[in-house]
C-alpha cells in the first residue's frame, strides 16, 4: 500500500572473575574471537539485544520504564517507535525508527540438557561494575554503563518470576533457565548484576552464536547474588517472529503489534481515523505515524524555494514526489526515485519549469 499526501527494576554491568578480560571485547580471547558483541544495545540504563533490523529485544520490566528509549549507535539516534509486551512473560520488544546495524539469530533449542554437560554460554550487558568471590558476586560501586561479558553454564529451568512492572511487584510466568555462580564452572565465570536487565545470553550452535537467553533477575540474597534468571528465547521464538515480520492476522493492512499497541489490545477499523488528523489508522501504519497522535502525521512542512519540498519523515519509510499540471485530467509523473526518509523530516530538491503545475508526496513501506 501507498499513502499519497496532498501537499527501575533490574537484574544484573557483568560481574566476571577476570575483570580486564571481561571489559574488552570477547575478540581478545580465542574461544569467543568470531562472536560479534556489536549488536547489544543500552537501553533505558539497562541492556537490549538486537534481534531483527528494526527490533531489540529486552526484559518487559526495562522497557516499561519511563525516558525516551532512544538507542545512541555510533554517534547517531535511533528513536523508539513502539514497545510490544509479552502477554506473560518478562520480555519485550522494542521497534526503532531505522534500520539498525545488525542483529543475531535465534537460539530455538532448549539450552539445559536433560543428560550430558550443559553448554557454555556468554553474557553480554551493560551496567554497573561486579565484584566476585568464591561462590557469589555482588554489584559494584560504580562504573554503570560499560558493556562487559562474561561465561557461564545452565542448571535447570523452571517458571514465574517476581518483577517490577509499572512500578508495581508482581509475578510474570517465564520461561526462564538459571546460571548459578562459581569460580570452577568456566574459564571467564560471571553473573549479570545491576542494570544487565535485558542483556544476552548467547550459545554457540553450528558454529554460529546465536541468542538463547534474556537476562531478568538477579539469584540469592544482596549483597552476595548467587546466579541469575533468564528468560529462555527458544520458548518465545514464535513470540517474536510474529512481531517482527509484521504479521496481519486479520489482513487489514495493519500488522498485529500495531493493532494490539494502539487499539489497546483490540483490533483498529482501517479505515477510522482515531485521532483526526485526516489519516485513516491504515495510513497511519504506512506513514509509521502514531494514530492516537493528532500532532503526529505525514505532512508538508513547506519550503521557500520552488524547487524545494521538506515533509515529515522516518527512516524506516520511502518517499516519492509526484507532479501534474492539472489535477482534472493527466497523469501523475514522478519526479524522484523511492527513496529512504531521515528521521524527522527531509528535504528533497525537485526539478521546476515555467508551467503552473501541482505535487503530491507519497510514502510506503520499504
Amino acid at each position: 500500500m501507498v499513502v499519497s499526501l496532498g501537499c527501575a527494576f533490574f537484574a544484573g554491568a557483568i560481574a566476571v572473575d577476570d575483570l580486564l578480560v571481561g571489559e574488552a571485547s570477547p575478540t581478545n580471547v580465542a574461544a569467543y574471537a568470531d562472536f560479534n558483541w556489536e549488536y547489544v544495545y543500552r537501553y533505558k540504563g539497562s541492556s537490549s539485544v538486537a534481534v531483527d533490523v528494526h527490533w531489540v529485544l529486552t526484559a518487559a520490566h526495562v522497557a516499561d520504564d519511563g525516558g525516551s528509549g532512544a538507542l545512541l549507535i555510533e554517534g547517531e539516534t535511533y528513536t523508539q517507535m513502539e514497545r510490544v509486551f509479552h502477554p506473560s512473560a518478562d520480555v519485550a520488544l522494542v521497534r526503532f525508527d531505522k534500520p539498525l546495524p545488525g542483529f543475531y539469530p535465534l537460539y530455538t533449542g532448549r539450552v539445559v540438557r536433560r543428560s550430558g554437560t550443559n553448554p557454555e554460554l556468554l553474557m553480554v550487558g551493560w551496567g554497573q561494575t561486579g565484584m566476585v568471590a568464591s561462590a557469589s558476586f555482588q554489584n559494584g560501586p560504580g562504573g554503570r554503563g560499560v558493556k562487559r561479558w562474561g561465561t557461564n553454564r545452565a542448571e535447570y529451568d523452571g517458571q514465574s518470576v517476581t518483577v517490577d512492572m509499572q512500578g508495581d511487584a508482581g509475578e510474570l510466568t517465564t520461561e526462564i533457565f538459571n546460571t548459578s555462580f562459581s569460580l570452577n564452572d568456566t574459564a571467564y565465570e560471571a553473573g549479570g548484576v545491576q542494570y544487565d536487565s535485558g542483556g544476552g545470553v548467547f550459545v554457540k550452535n553450528g558454529g554460529q552464536w546465536k541468542l538463547a537467553g534474556t537476562i531478568i533477575l538477579l539469584t540469592g540474597t544482596g549483597p552476595d547474588f548467587s546466579g541469575n534468571f533468564m528468560a529462555e528465547t527458544a520458548v518465545y521464538s514464535d513470540w517474536i517472529e510474529s512481531v517482527v515480520t509484521d504479521v496481519d492476522t486479520d489482513g487489514d493492512g495493519m500488522p498485529d503489534h500495531f493493532e494490539q499497541v494502539y487499539g489497546g489490545g483490540s483490533d483498529l477499523v482501517a479505515s477510522a481515523d482515531a485521532d483526526g488528523d485526516g489519516q485513516s489508522n491504515v495510513a497511519e501504519w504506512v506513514a509509521d505515524t502514531n494514530p492516537l497522535d493528532a500532532e503526529s502525521v505525514f505532512v508538508l512542512l513547506g519550503s521557500s524555494l520552488a524547487g524545494e519540498v521538506v515533509f515529515s519523515s522516518v527512516a524506516s519509510r520511502e518517499y516519492q514526489v509526484q507532479f501534474r499540471t492539472n489535477l482534472v485530467a493527466g497523469d501523475w509523473v514522478e519526479t524522484n526515485a523511492w527513496m529512504m526518509g531521515e528521521a524527522g523530516s527531509t528535504t528533497l530538491l525537485v526539478p521546476t519549469n515555467s508551467v503552473q503545475g501541482f505535487r503530491r508526496m507519497r510514502v510506503r513501506i520499504p
